[in-house]
């Protein structure tokens, strides 16, 4: 869905009593709000081979219209990535595979799922982090202890988050934005497995990987130095196509790649309420507008999000997830304010 072709936010100035945005009871001084969920284009498809086949085509058009050299490498080292199987991507991490296949069983064997764990240095170095946190009231007195105070399902979320800080981006402003996108990933799995009242599966990888795409696209941006503008333009039309072969590269569940293909615009495959990609839509708009909200930023995403439901929804309730995610996240140490999510 272009940025031209998508109906305008019409939105009322008055406030909800919650504060959290506008009341639909207000004076009809309606003004159209550009919210950062206002961006972006739906996959053209979620058949990879024309996925890369319409990218290559579009990509190809870019570098011979690219007016200088680093747009140009820009797009060769796009074209260089879809010629290759698996985009140079790093392996899906496989701590999260097996503890996803452990925790699947109606009665997990702990000490499997321990010994899982114990063999992630790197997991088990984020799980001492956060249960040493404000969180709890003590520090942990044994690695047991901590995995018992996260929570299982909590250490199986950040081990599927390690997938998206393997994909490398080279210092600058290119990784500044990527460090966003990762941020923007969890909040938005997060919402969109709580919309779903599902803590793990599908719903929390389509809602993270989302916008993988981007990362994909900024990786190469950030080994060429290509102008913000072409960056800024591929990433609108084309983050979503990316994602699925991303998806299918990591060899997910196939609706995780059908949630990251369409979670732009649901209606444009006829999405129900509850399908995975309208879940995602609403959940991209609840936490923009409530970082938003916590910027002081004026916008209004209880009627974006009333738009994007097409039925019967609170929207106040996907805004309270979001804002639920955010605070925890910042009890946890993470600056959300200062990175451009």
């Amino acid at each position: 869905m272009t940025e031209s072709s998508e109906k305008p936010l019409l939105s009322a100035v008055g406030q909800d009593e919650d504060g959290l945005g506008p009341s639909l009871d207000s004076p009809a001084d309606f003004e159209v709000v550009e919210g950062a969920w206002i961006s972006g284009q739906n996959a053209g498809s979620t058949s990879p081979e024309e996925i890369r086949s319409l990218l290559d085509r579009d990509i190809r058009l870019e570098r011979d219209a690219a007016l200088t050299a680093p747009d140009r490498m820009f797009a060769g080292a796009l074209i260089e990535v879809l010629g290759v199987p698996d985009l140079r991507l790093p392996d899906f991490p496989e701590t999260a595979t097996k503890l996803d296949q452990q925790l699947a069983t109606l009665e997990p064997n702990y000490s499997q799922v321990m010994h899982t764990i114990e063999a992630d240095p790197n997991l088990v170095g984020r799980i001492w982090s956060l249960a040493r946190t404000t969180r709890f009231p003590s520090p942990p007195n044994n690695l047991q202890i901590a995995v018992s105070r996260v929570g299982l399902v909590e250490i199986w979320r950040m081990s599927v988050e390690m997938a998206l800080e393997a994909i490398r981006i080279r210092r600058g402003p290119f990784k500044d934005r990527a460090d966003g996108v990762r941020i923007h990933g969890v909040l938005v799995g997060d919402v969109t497995a709580s919309l779903a009242r599902e803590t793990r599966g599908p719903e929390f990888l389509a809602g993270l990987l989302h916008d993988v795409g981007e990362l994909l696209i900024l990786e190469a941006a950030s080994r060429t130095e290509p102008s913000q503008e072409m960056v800024c333009r591929i990433v609108a039309q084309h983050h979503a196509s990316f994602g699925v072969l991303v998806a299918k590269a990591w060899r997910l569940d196939p609706e995780v790649g059908q949630g990251i293909a369409y979670h732009h615009d649901p209606g444009a495959v006829n999405a129900g309420p509850q399908d995975l990609c309208r879940l995602i839509r609403i959940a991209d708009i609840a936490v923009s507008g409530a970082l938003d909200h916590r910027r002081q930023r004026q916008s209004f995403p209880e009627l974006a999000i009333r738009q994007a439901a097409t039925g019967p929804m609170d929207p106040t309730r996907p805004l309270v997830l979001a804002q639920r995610c955010i605070d925890r996240l910042e009890r946890d140490g993470m600056n959300l304010m200062g990175t451009a999510v």
